[in-house]
């Protein structure tokens, strides 16, 4: 049985080992992912830049484990583990695409396509995965914008985990989906992905990168 203790805030006795004050609502720590690296958005874009978004799919690759240990619904934890799955096996079918046929071919834009509607698939189980965690750890309904995850998907992901902390405590200043910096970024977004789909330099540096 835990000891109880006065909550700083407010006086009430509370449970030793809670992290949030029933009465108050005050945290007594700071609310966090644990385990999750790259979480940084200005040093994941970068590096998503200079791979061409192929760090994407390294970076759910990378946090694969601590995302699954945010888990608190099996269901989830089997949807997570598969698209996971189809992403690494879509990557590989991508970079024998490169090893066998010719740039032009039609089938590295296809397989391009498949993996953003991976990711957008992705971004949604795992902020699903983070809302039931928060829920249970701290006791906040922590809500996400579903057409940002359309649009960004695993950009929206970074910078949702970036700013967690922010997010629970509820100080997080959300973006105005109908502001004029908004549909800039989404126009440059759709341009940035229709370049990374059909342009054959990029996957010209692919095939470079990779040794064929």
């Amino acid at each position: 049985m835990s000891k109880e203790v006065n909550c700083p805030f407010c006086g009430v006795i509370v449970q030793e080992d809670v992290k949030k004050c029933p009465h108050c609502g005050s945290l007594f720590v700071e609310p966090e992912l644990e385990g999750l690296k790259f979480k940084e958005f200005g040093t994941f874009v970068a590096l998503l830049v200079l791979t061409f978004g192929l760090f994407g799919v390294f970076w759910v690759i990378i946090n694969a484990r601590a995302i699954n240990n945010l888990v608190v619904n099996q269901n989830d934890k089997i949807k997570l583990n598969s698209l996971i799955t189809i992403s690494f096996l879509d990557v590989g079918a991508y970079v024998f695409s490169l090893a066998k046929y010719q740039i032009s071919s039609f089938v590295f834009p296809m397989l391009t396509i498949i993996q953003c509607l991976i990711f957008i698939a992705l971004t949604y189980r795992v902020l699903r995965i983070i809302q039931k965690y928060t829920l249970k750890t701290y006791n906040v309904n922590i809500e996400f914008n579903p057409y940002y995850i359309l649009f960004f998907n695993i950009l929206y992901l970074v910078h949702f985990v970036d700013t967690y902390s922010n997010r629970v405590l509820q100080i997080h200043e959300h973006f105005n989906v109908k502001s004029p910096q908004m549909i800039v970024l989404i126009i440059i977004l759709l341009i940035i992905q229709f370049v990374i789909c059909w342009d054959s330099k990029v996957h010209q540096f692919y095939s470079w990168l990779l040794g064929f």
